[in-house]
C-alpha cells in the first residue's frame, strides 16, 4: 500500500501557470492625423474631377465679324442657239470655250460616219510638247477644285477634255477638209461656218434666251439638267448643235429673302465669292421683284469664260459689321426682371436714387412708404429693369410728385453675361449686334452694361448669381 501511494504521488505533476499577456492597441495620433488629411485629400481631389470648372474670360478683344450669306444665283449669258441644216454625224472642229471669227469651221455633218477616218488618215496626229502642256493644265486647275459632292461635274470636264483633245487634233486638219471633202465625199459632208463672233458652247439647258424679267422662284426649285452635244453624235435635221455668247458681260440673278431686303437696298455694288474656285467677282448691283419674289441681279463684264459651262453658281456675301466687344456664346445667361415706368424713378433726402414704396406699419395700423435703392440693370426709352428679389409680387410703387401708384408684376427677359469683377458673380447686360458660331460682338458703353477688361464667367451654366468666386 505505501509503494502504491508512493507511486501515485510521484505521477503528480505541478500544474504549469501560463500567463497570458492581453496588448491594448495604443492610439497613434500622428497616424490619426495623416489618416483624416489622406481622407480629406481623396475626398477634395474627388469633387474637383466631377464639379464643374469655372473658367474666366477678359473681354480684352474689341473687333468685328464677318458674316457670310450665302446664295444660289441663275448665270444669264447673250446667247444664240445654231440648227443644224441637216442629218448625219457631227465633228467639231473648235473646242468648249473656243473664240470664233465670222466664216470659221464650227462642225461637219458626215452622213457615212467616214469623214473622221479621213481626216486622220490624212495628217499625222501627234500632239506637240505644248498641246500636252495645256491638257495638264487644264487637268491640274479642275483637281485642284474637285468636290466629292458634285461627282458629275467630272463628265463635264471629260466633254470639255474631249472639245479640246478634238480641236488640237483638227487644227492640222482644217487646211485639208475641203480638199477632203471635194475628193473623198462628194456631197455626204455639211460645213457649219459661224455666222456670228463670239464664244462657242455645246450644251443646251433651254435658259438660253431668258432675261431677268422672266425668272421666278421655280427656277431654283426645278432639278436642273442640260443636254451636252458632243462629236460622233448622230443628229437630225433643225436639231441644236451649237451656241454662241456674243458678249463677256453676264448677270447672276438670286432670290433674296425677305428678312434681308433691307440689307440690299442701298447697295450698287456687291463684291461675291465664287464656292466653285473662290474666286471673288465684284460687279455691279440692283434689285427687281415679280410676283414669286424679290431678287438682286449682278452683273459682270469679265470672267464670262471661267464659268460657261455653268447655269448655277453657288456663291458667298461676306458683311462686315461694325465693331463691338467680343465675347464667346457660352457666358451668355438670360434672367427675367421687373420693369418699373421711368417716371417712378425718385430721390430721398441724402440725394440717393430709387423707389418709394407703400407698406404697412402693423405697430402704427397705417399705411406708410419707405425709400429702396435697388440695383438698375438696363433701362430703356420706358422702363428700368430691377432685380425680382427686390421687391414682392404685387408691391406698390408710390411717386410722391403725382401721387400715383404702380404695382410691380410686368416682367422681361435681359441678356447678359456674369461678370466677377468683385470676386463674385453680377448680372451685366449686353445688347448684341451680331454673332457667328462662337462669338458674339455686343455694344460698348452701354449704360449698366459690360465694359473693356471686365472679367466675366466663360460658362454661365457652371455658377449662378452673387455666387463668390475663389481665383
Amino acid at each position: 500500500m505505501a509503494v502504491s501511494k508512493r507511486r501515485r504521488r510521484r505521477r503528480r505533476r505541478p500544474k504549469k501557470v501560463v500567463s497570458i499577456n492581453h496588448y491594448r492597441v495604443r492610439l497613434n495620433m500622428g497616424v490619426f492625423i495623416f489618416a483624416v488629411i489622406f481622407l480629406y485629400m481623396i475626398i477634395s481631389i474627388g469633387i474637383y474631377i466631377t464639379r464643374d470648372r469655372i473658367s474666366i474670360y477678359e473681354v480684352s478683344v474689341q473687333g468685328s465679324l464677318t458674316k457670310s450669306k450665302r446664295y444660289t444665283g441663275l448665270v444669264l449669258r447673250e446667247e444664240e442657239v445654231s440648227y443644224s441644216s441637216g442629218s448625219g454625224y457631227v465633228n467639231y472642229y473648235l473646242k468648249e470655250g473656243g473664240r470664233a471669227g465670222v466664216g470659221d469651221v464650227i462642225y461637219t455633218l458626215d452622213e457615212s460616219g467616214r469623214l473622221s477616218e479621213l481626216l486622220f488618215s490624212s495628217s499625222s496626229q501627234s500632239l506637240k510638247e505644248s498641246d500636252l502642256s495645256d491638257l495638264k493644265a487644264e487637268l491640274t486647275s479642275y483637281c485642284m477644285s474637285y468636290n466629292s459632292l458634285k461627282f458629275d461635274e467630272v463628265y463635264d470636264m471629260k466633254i470639255e477634255m474631249d472639245y479640246h483633245v478634238l480641236e488640237l487634233a483638227n487644227n492640222s486638219n482644217i487646211a485639208s477638209l475641203e480638199q477632203v471633202i471635194q475628193t473623198q465625199a462628194g456631197g455626204a459632208f455639211l460645213q457649219g461656218k459661224a455666222e456670228k463672233p463670239g464664244t462657242i458652247s455645246y450644251y443646251v439647258d433651254g435658259y438660253e434666251s431668258y432675261t431677268a424679267e422672266q425668272v421666278t422662284a421655280e427656277d431654283f426649285a426645278v432639278s436642273y439638267s442640260k443636254k451636252n452635244i458632243k462629236s460622233g453624235d448622230l443628229l437630225t435635221n433643225g436639231s441644236e448643235i451649237y451656241k454662241t455668247v456674243t458678249s463677256d458681260s453676264w448677270s447672276l440673278v438670286f432670290p433674296i429673302p425677305e428678312e434681308e431686303i433691307t440689307f440690299y437696298r442701298d447697295k450698287t455694288s456687291l463684291t461675291v465669292r465664287i464656292e466653285k474656285d473662290g474666286f471673288e467677282i465684284t460687279g455691279e448691283f440692283s434689285m427687281f421683284s415679280n410676283e414669286t419674289g424679290v431678287f438682286g441681279q449682278l452683273s459682270i463684264h469679265n470672267y464670262m469664260i471661267r464659268y460657261l459651262s455653268e447655269r448655277f453658281l453657288d456663291f458667298e456675301i461676306q458683311e462686315m459689321v461694325e465693331t463691338g466687344l467680343k465675347i464667346p456664346k457660352t457666358a451668355l445667361v438670360e434672367k427675367s426682371f421687373y420693369m418699373i415706368p421711368l417716371e417712378y424713378l425718385s430721390t430721398n433726402g441724402e440725394n440717393r436714387s430709387g423707389f418709394w414704396i407703400e407698406g404697412y406699419n402693423a405697430e402704427k395700423q397705417e399705411q406708410e412708404t419707405s425709400f429702396i435703392s435697388p440695383i438698375i440693370y438696363s433701362s430703356d426709352e420706358e422702363y428700368y429693369y430691377v432685380s425680382m428679389d427686390d421687391f414682392s409680387v404685387g408691391t406698390y410703387l408710390h411717386q410722391p410728385e403725382t401721387n400715383t401708384r404702380y404695382q410691380m408684376g410686368a416682367t422681361a427677359s435681359l441678356k447678359g453675361v456674369y461678370t466677377v469683377n468683385q470676386g463674385y458673380t453680377v448680372f451685366r447686360f449686353i445688347e448684341i449686334l451680331t454673332e457667328n458660331d462662337e462669338y458674339y460682338i455686343v455694344k460698348t458703353n452701354t449704360r449698366y452694361g459690360l465694359s473693356l477688361y471686365d472679367h466675366i464667367i466663360l460658362n454661365s451654366k457652371t455658377v449662378e448669381e452673387n455666387q463668390v468666386i475663389y481665383r
